[in-house]
C-alpha cells in the first residue's frame, strides 16, 4: 500500500500554516491517528491526537458514547489524584524507616483521600459484576476483550448514572 497522502490546500497562506504546525516527535503519531483543529487563536492551527485512550478507540468504534467515555475519564481521574496507581520508588537506604508495606496509600494527603473515596463510591454505583472491566479499560488503557463488552457498557452506564451526566 502506498503512504497516505496529505490533505492540499488551494489556500498557499494556508498551505504554509500547516507546514508550520508542530507535530512533535514520530513516535507520538505511531499509534494514533491526527487531525488539524482551528484553535481559539486566529489562524493558529494544533494538532490533536485521535485516540490518546484506549476509550478514544472504543468510541470511534462506536463501541461506547462520548457520555460513557467522559464517565470512564471521571473515574480514571480519581484513581490517579487518589495516587492508586502502581508507583516505583528507589531508595540507597538499606535501612529504610518509613517504608510502608501498602506502597504508600495509607499515607494519602486531604485530597487524595477525597478522590479515594469518590472512587470508591463509584465502584459501589457501578457493582461487582461490572467494576473489574471498568477498572482494567479506564484505569490501566487496557481494550477489552468481545466478552466483556456487555459488562463494559453496563458499568459505563452505572457511571453515567452515578455522575449524572447526560446521556449522548
Amino acid at each position: 500500500m502506498g503512504m497516505r497522502r496529505e490533505p492540499v490546500a488551494t489556500d498557499r497562506r494556508l498551505r504554509h500554516r500547516l507546514a508550520a504546525v508542530d507535530h512533535g516527535p514520530a513516535e507520538r503519531w505511531q499509534h494514533s491517528g491526527r487531525v488539524m483543529e482551528l484553535t481559539e487563536q486566529a489562524g493558529v492551527l494544533a494538532v490533536r491526537a485521535t485516540e490518546e485512550h484506549a476509550l478514544d478507540v472504543l468510541v470511534l468504534r462506536a463501541w461506547i458514547s462520548s457520555a460513557q467515555r467522559e464517565a470512564a475519564l471521571r473515574f480514571r481521574a480519581d484513581y490517579h489524584y487518589a495516587g492508586m496507581e502502581a508507583r516505583v520508588v528507589g531508595s540507597y537506604n538499606p535501612a529504610r524507616t518509613s517504608f510502608s508495606p501498602f506502597g504508600g496509600w495509607d499515607e494519602r494527603s486531604d485530597a487524595e483521600e477525597a478522590a479515594y473515596q469518590r472512587w470508591r463510591s463509584a465502584m459501589r454505583a457501578m457493582g461487582a459484576a461490572n467494576s473489574d472491566v471498568v477498572v482494567t479499560v479506564a484505569c490501566h488503557d487496557q481494550m477489552p476483550g468481545l466478552r466483556q463488552a456487555p459488562l463494559l457498557k453496563a458499568g459505563l452506564d452505572r457511571l453515567v448514572k452515578h455522575y449524572r451526566l447526560p446521556d449522548a
